[in-house]
């Protein structure tokens, strides 16, 4: 703890004309991740996952000095795209291309007019508590109201060339106007020889009416450390779509909470976890009914390789009083080595009679059958593999309703793949 206690007095110390009122919530917000503290196993939300990592690293808060040579070209944006780019922490407009129909603005800025998006007192997470004390980064995009945007908009937030181990703090805050339809692709990358941990909480708001595809890519270097909140929050008659994909990081957990705001919601929320050596990555997801007629799916799946590790904790509560609502939970996931380990809990807490609720998981290896099935037709053993994990990963890559965005995907978890079955 003393680490981070540094660096939240170096902060307050770097920046000494901030707001106050932001300054407040800033000691107010590291006052509930001490009390708080980093999870341990005993807590029964955190039992699979080890953090002691983050307190072995001296991780410093990012700082201007920190910023590379800037590249020529942004190999990571995906074709056809509005482009927000930040390295290292940095916002870069001139690497960007924000039309001007979507506001782009500072946690400063954004904070003034909604305060209410950067701290709740009620949570029990630390690590967006020490995201709000430490915010560093990160920016704000509103979308008004009946607007329909051609293009996705991409969030590239690239770490690379670092001298020391680094840590960032974003805050994204996302709103969707009412009547309105957007596609967001939030997508974290890296570069680096050194260690470093990303700390990033995103708030959505979809307002009555309106249609959000949110796209998660974590692509980190295989040194970091990304813990994130993702939180939702969906109006009348509103429409989340929205899929997940991790492959990088050594020590990875997703924190999704949804909350339907008023009657008629309906989100889709679906994640695709492709791991090997050493990775740990845990998905925990809470979505909260509490108004008529709102419907939820959830299918998250794991394709774990070598001795990875992952956790899928998954909770649907269907409040009392609580009329037609419909909530389906799955997790599948495959095994490609005897020394991988899943952990799975999906659970439902049901208080209401008008309900039509499921909840599924399973976990095993390639099936033999159709693995002989298909050498038995003369393909080979490494591509009858790959055709049975493509098969396995596509429910979740056709969730992708863009095809530049399913395009890159696909490619990825196929280079992924490749590089498994390399010695298969």
């Amino acid at each position: 703890m003393k680490q981070f206690q540094k660096q939240f007095d170096d902060l307050l110390a770097y920046w000494p004309d901030e707001n106050q009122e932001l300054r407040e919530l800033r000691s107010t917000a590291f006052d509930q991740f001490k009390n708080l503290g980093i999870p341990t196993k005993q807590l029964e939300d955190w039992q699979f996952t080890d953090f002691s990592s983050l307190k072995k690293i001296d991780y410093r808060l990012s700082r201007a000095k920190d910023l590379p040579q800037l590249p020529d070209d942004i190999t990571e944006q995906i074709p056809n795209t509005y482009l927000l780019f930040m390295i290292n922490g940095h916002y870069q407009p001139d690497l960007s291309d924000i039309p001007e129909s979507i506001s782009v603005t500072t946690n400063l800025e954004n904070f003034k007019a909604n305060k209410e998006l950067y701290l709740d007192h009620k949570s029990s997470n630390p690590f967006s508590a020490l995201n709000a004390s430490m915010m560093n980064s990160g920016a704000s995009v509103t979308i008004d109201s009946n607007v329909i945007l051609e293009k996705p908009i991409q969030i590239i937030y690239a770490m690379m060339d670092i001298s020391d181990p680094l840590m960032n703090h974003p805050r994204f805050v996302f709103q969707i106007g009412h009547n309105s339809q957007a596609t967001i692709v939030e997508h974290y990358i890296g570069s680096t020889d050194l260690p470093y941990f990303i700390n990033p909480v995103s708030n959505v708001t979809i307002k009555n009416n309106s249609v959000l595809n949110h796209f998660r890519i974590e692509a980190e270097d295989p040194l970091a450390s990304h813990i994130a909140a993702s939180n939702y929050l969906l109006g009348a008659d509103a429409q989340l779509n929205s899929v997940s994909i991790s492959s990088g990081s050594k020590l990875f957990r997703h924190n999704i909470n949804l909350n339907f705001n008023d009657k008629g919601g309906n989100a889709s929320l679906n994640g695709l976890s492709t791991i090997r050596e050493d990775q740990h990555h845990d998905q925990n997801i809470i979505i909260d009914h509490s108004h008529n007629n709102c419907q939820s799916q959830q299918l998250f799946k794991y394709i774990l390789s070598e001795k990875s590790s992952g956790v899928f904790n998954g909770k649907v509560v269907v409040q009392e009083g609580t009329k037609q609502t419909e909530a389906d939970q799955t997790n599948k996931n495959l095994l490609l080595s005897p020394e991988a380990i899943m952990n799975t809990n999906p659970q439902l807490e049901i208080y209401s009679e008008d309900v039509k609720c499921s909840h599924g998981s399973t976990t095993g290896q390639i099936d033999a059958e159709a693995l002989f099935y298909l050498q038995s037709r003369g393909i080979s053993k490494t591509k009858a593999i790959e055709l049975i994990i493509n098969g396995f990963a596509k429910e979740i890559i056709e969730q992708i309703n863009n095809e530049d965005v399913k395009t890159y995907i696909n490619n990825r978890v196929t280079n992924w793949l490749e590089s498994v079955l390399i010695d298969v």
